[in-house]
């Protein structure tokens, strides 16, 4: 493992010229194989037959050559310089709302934590709206970076853990780590990810030859296919580059940064006991996370092989490593997150308990009169103070539907039983039945539809389809978020 910061400067070099040569390879494999096909197809053509030899000579490998290097230089020049945005585009992540309680707590900490380093890079906080727990770190070679976490992330942990695991972030970027793994993302990773999809078309058949130039059609989908596999296959080399050493040095300067190695070994336990992210965090992007979004069996190997199929050293090594620092035992640690959890859910506030931020721009569509913004689960909402309805605007519903501050009393369980008897019902009744609201949407004034929150949802609202805000009837957001931390259904 390097240790200095010439080592690491030389390392990381070494590796992203690899990358670059890898990609020129790849070019270069994709080019020959269609220079002779395309040369093998004018021969047998006949128009050419015995007179020209049927595959590339060594003057036409050259130029092959010289196209695959132009063709590397401009996809490498293109995927570095917007390396970030094409990652956090894939990622659906959005810059740290600064109104909403969780978002600011993690805006303070990266301010925090990047001071605390001494770096000179401008660090922005980004969250995922996703209910899974991971983190992530990316950079580019103009010294601007990003911090990415979950929003499942930010509802479980508590400041400490957090902290700890923006400072492992950080420890990545002000180490060089972040950018060579950012490089070998946006090199293939991204375009991986992208072609996928064509390549899932491909397999399961959707494409069918009938009608004219339906051969064409499938002709062009099997190479998009051989060009996704041959991607596939070059990432897959880029990821044996991507050392397990890397989590292991972003773990001591973590520990450096906030000289508390147990809140950053609590956390790495919290994100291994929970969903990180499967099915929606790309398999390609797995080596930018704290924590490898699946749950591979190499993951929690030694040796040779797990090193060489792996991009994250075992969770139990980490821990154990942390817990040698504070001088504690794993399993001290593992059964005070537990308990944590546990508290958790035995100290929720009771619903009804919104702290009133001040008064809101809207005026409530049912009363009329203004609405007042309350802190719901962190975010921002505005409440009807008269007939208790709530308007909450689009991107807030995820973060409210991921977070597990409230607890429920027996009158809204008894509420939520019943929607789900008799609403789920009706929802799959009706599913294709939108019909128009009688109230006006507060922000944008045109009228809302009467909809179901979700396709298999119990709960009825009115949606604005313009804007996207849903208002929630007196009870309605507490039954919905019930029936989604207990049920499943939303």
């Amino acid at each position: 493992m390097a240790l200095t910061y010439t080592e690491i400067e030389q390392e990381k070099s070494i590796r992203i010229w690899i990358f670059f040569l890898v990609v020129l390879v790849f070019y270069f494999l994709i080019a020959a194989i269609l220079g002779n096909l395309a040369k093998a197809f004018f021969v047998l053509n006949g128009e050419a037959a015995g007179r020209i030899y049927p595959f590339l000579i060594q003057k036409e490998l050259l130029y092959v050559l010289l196209f695959a290097l132009g063709a590397a230089v401009i996809h490498a020049a293109y995927s570095v310089s917007n390396a970030m945005p094409l990652i956090t585009r894939n990622l659906d992540a959005q810059n740290a709302d600064t109104s909403d309680k969780y978002h600011e707590r993690f805006k303070r900490i990266v301010d925090e934590v990047n001071v605390a380093t001494g770096s000179k890079y401008k660090i922005t906080p980004i969250v995922i709206p996703t209910v899974a727990m991971n983190a992530f770190a990316i950079s580019d070679h103009k010294k601007n970076a990003v911090i990415g976490v979950t929003e499942g992330l930010l509802s479980k942990l508590n400041r400490q853990q957090l902290e700890a695991v923006v400072a492992h972030e950080c420890g990545h970027i002000v180490s060089g780590d972040s950018f060579q793994t950012t490089v070998g993302c946006a090199l293939f990773g991204i375009y991986a990810a992208m072609l996928a999809g064509l390549g899932k078309i491909f397999r399961e058949g959707r494409i069918r030859s009938s009608g004219r130039g339906g051969g064409g059609i499938i002709l062009f989908l099997l190479l998009v296919y051989i060009v996704l596999n041959i991607m596939q296959f070059f990432y897959n080399l880029i990821r044996l580059f991507v050392s397990r050493d890397r989590e292991l040095r972003a773990d001591a300067i973590a520990v450096k940064l906030t000289r508390d190695p147990v809140s950053l070994s609590e956390a790495l336990y919290a994100i291994s006991r929970g969903w990180r992210g499967l099915g929606y965090i790309d398999r390609n992007l797995e080596s930018l996370f704290i924590i490898n979004p699946a749950r591979e069996p190499a993951d929690e190997a030694e040796g040779f092989f797990a090193d060489l199929l792996s991009t994250h050293p075992p969770v139990s090594r980490r821990m154990a490593i942390l817990a040698a620092m504070a001088h504690t035992d794993v399993k001290n640690i593992q059964e005070d997150v537990i308990a944590a959890e546990k508290l958790r859910n035995i100290t929720r506030l009771n619903a009804g308990e919104e702290p009133v931020i001040g008064p809101s721009s809207f005026n409530c569509p049912k009363c009329g009169q203004a609405l007042t913004d309350v802190e719901y689960e962190g975010a921002t909402v505005h409440k009807c103070g008269l007939c208790e309805g709530v308007l909450v605007e689009n991107d807030r519903i995820p973060r409210i539907m991921i977070r597990e501050e409230r607890g429920f009393n027996e009158r809204l369980i008894k509420m939520a039983e019943l929607a789900q008897r008799d609403g789920f019902k009706r929802a799959q009744a009706e599913k294709n039945d939108k019909t128009k609201s009688y109230l006006k949407c507060p922000k944008c004034g045109s009228y809302m539809v009467k909809d179901y929150y979700t396709f298999s949802s119990a709960v009825e609202v009115d949606r604005c389809y313009l804007c996207k805000n849903i208002w929630f009837d007196k009870d309605e957001l507490e039954i919905a978020q019930y029936l989604k931390e207990n049920k499943g259904y939303i």
